[in-house]
């Protein structure tokens, strides 16, 4: 059966047509432009990148850098395909150092966009603007580059129509920006989404600590290992979380190569092989992991996108990462430093023991409860792990649990505010579903003020779900659906307000939360004027306790 199809001669596609075809490989979706973006900038030099997002990036993602800019008679060149300054012969190939090196970023984007771009190049005096007509005008513009990117796939509907929901491209550029944050500490990244700030991160190049901290949250800090090792021409350092820090799902594996965020299939094997059956089953461990290799070595011209690559000794490579993980995971895990410089390191044979020595604590602690009212104003001494601290009290000095603290003072609030009707309502950025039952949805229709005079604010969209649009003030960074469900709850079954304030006051977490010396100070405050208005704190005295006492009582988390 001969085949009717006639076939046209054989031809060479337009430069539109090509450039749109490369972008279905590298642009799929608006977090993929500001990846590129963030990535031109980056090789640029730039140590401040600041990016306005609307409607997700559908409607605008605008890049502005203060990069050394490009030079006036490359913009043309710029928006050519497979133009660049990263490589010029193939031995390049074989040693890239750039973030990109392709050439096909920019005439991608700018053939599926409302494209803009204005340079001013270091050195020089003057600005100067070109979109994708090619059209070059005068502009004014400090040292660097602006991208503005307005309708993307505009010029393509069919792409267009397969972008998600605006929470979900939102979700991938805020995931996107996470991940640049944590590999590129010398630069600072403010982004604000539909006029509202989304990041606002300095840069950071003496203290990468609070960096991680900003992103991952402190709980990821206090319950992880530090690694830092080298083999030959392999560097490997980051954080290891514990299982304390484990997910229910991948979202906070960050793994670098030479500053890239990469996926391969070695390397999840050597870190899950490491880990092992410390994480319980169908959870994932968090870790903040960079490795460095010879550039030549490696092959990163495997993915348009730039997120797989290949090694050339893949071997080497994985049982360098398993054993360096294996061996750091298998080190002693809490370090104590006070004013004696005293160290705890291993507690294996203390364990055994934890069952008793934490009822002897709790027993110290009933026993030893103090009226604050009646003493001299507390004195802050220091912190432990940033979990406990320690405060001294007209010359006693006493271990308080802070998360414990937190949540205490924030259910007395809460409570104390619901009665005046005073609890202050957050809007959430970006709105959060949720799913109900019919029973819980009708509950809550019924109940509307009940609910705002708690500080949430709630709408049902569908037969089967509501919007999240706001929360209390105090409870910001908590797990927003959790939270939301455990209000609705015990809201259901007729809980007292008191048992309410308690409940929701449970979502408290420490991100957000800064523990210098002047938070801490007001912490103690706080703390001490709870004790004379309820008396329902309880302090663990710390002269009381010897070194192995406290070392149980920091593992078991008293």
């Amino acid at each position: 059966m001969s085949d009717s199809k006639n076939f046209p001669r054989i031809h060479k596609l337009s430069v539109l047509v090509s450039n749109q075809i490369a972008a279905g490989e590298v642009i799929d979706r608006p977090a993929s432009v500001v990846k590129e973006l963030i990535e031109n900038s980056i090789d640029a030099s730039a140590t401040k990148i600041i990016i306005d997002i609307e409607d997700a990036g559908k409607n605008l993602i605008r890049v502005r850098d203060n990069g050394q800019g490009i030079h006036k008679d490359d913009l043309v060149l710029a928006l050519q395909p497979h133009a660049t300054s990263k490589l010029s012969t193939f031995s390049d190939l074989t040693q890239i150092v750039s973030m990109g090196f392709r050439g096909e970023a920019i005439p991608s984007i700018a053939s599926v966009s409302r494209f803009k771009m204005i340079s001013r190049l270091k050195g020089t005096e003057n600005a100067w603007a070109i979109n994708n007509q090619f059209q070059i005008k005068p502009a004014s513009h400090e040292v660097g580059t602006t991208v503005e990117v307005n309708e993307l796939f505009f010029s393509i509907p069919g792409r267009r129509k397969f972008l998600k929901s605006e929470k979900t491209e939102y979700l991938h550029i805020q995931s996107l920006i996470r991940s640049f944050a944590l590999s590129h500490f010398s630069i600072g990244f403010f982004i604000k989404h539909n006029g509202n700030p989304l990041f606002n991160l300095p840069e950071c190049n003496n203290e990468i600590q609070q960096r991680v901290i900003s992103i991952c949250g402190r709980t990821f800090i206090n319950e992880s290992v530090q690694l830092d090792t080298a083999k030959e021409s392999m560097h490997l350092w980051g954080w290891l979380g514990l299982s304390d820090v484990s997910r229910s799902q991948s979202d906070r594996q960050y793994f670098y190569l030479n500053g890239r965020i990469v996926r391969d299939k070695h390397v999840n094997h050597a870190i899950r092989l490491a880990y092992d059956d410390r994480i319980p089953t169908g959870r994932y461990p968090s870790y903040v992991l960079h490795f460095e290799i010879d550039p030549s070595l490696v092959d990163v011209n495997v993915h348009p996108a730039k997120s797989e690559v290949r090694f050339s000794e893949i071997r080497n490579v994985h049982d360098f990462i398993y054993s360096s993980l294996l061996g750091t995971l298998r080190k002693p895990i809490r370090t104590i430093d006070d004013n004696n410089n005293y160290n705890t390191n291993e507690l294996n044979a203390q364990k055994a023991n934890n069952k008793k020595s934490n009822a002897y604590s709790t027993s110290s602690a009933k026993k030893n409860d103090i009226d604050l009212s009646k003493r001299a104003p507390p004195k802050y001494l220091s912190l432990l792990s940033n979990k406990f601290l320690i405060a001294t009290f007209n010359g006693d000095e006493y271990l308080i649990d802070i998360m414990k603290a937190k949540k205490l003072i924030t259910s007395q609030y809460l409570y104390k505010n619901f009665l005046s009707r005073t609890i202050i309502m957050r809007p959430i950025l970006v709105p959060l579903a949720c799913e109900l039952n019919m029973d819980l949805l009708k509950f809550l229709n019924k109940n509307v003020i009940r609910i705002e005079e708690w500080g949430f604010k709630l709408e049902q969209i569908t037969p089967t779900q509501i919007l999240i649009r706001s929360i209390p003030a105090v409870l910001i960074y908590s797990d927003v659906i959790s939270l939301v469900k455990n209000l609705l709850d015990a809201l259901y079954v007729n809980q007292t307000n008191t048992v309410i304030a308690k409940r929701i006051a449970q979502h408290v977490n420490d991100s957000g939360i800064i523990l210098d010396d002047s938070n801490t100070t007001k912490l103690i405050s706080e703390i001490t004027s709870f004790e004379k208005r309820t008396h329902e704190f309880d302090l663990l005295p710390w002269k009381k306790l010897d070194s192995k006492i406290l070392s149980l009582i920091l593992d078991a988390e008293v």
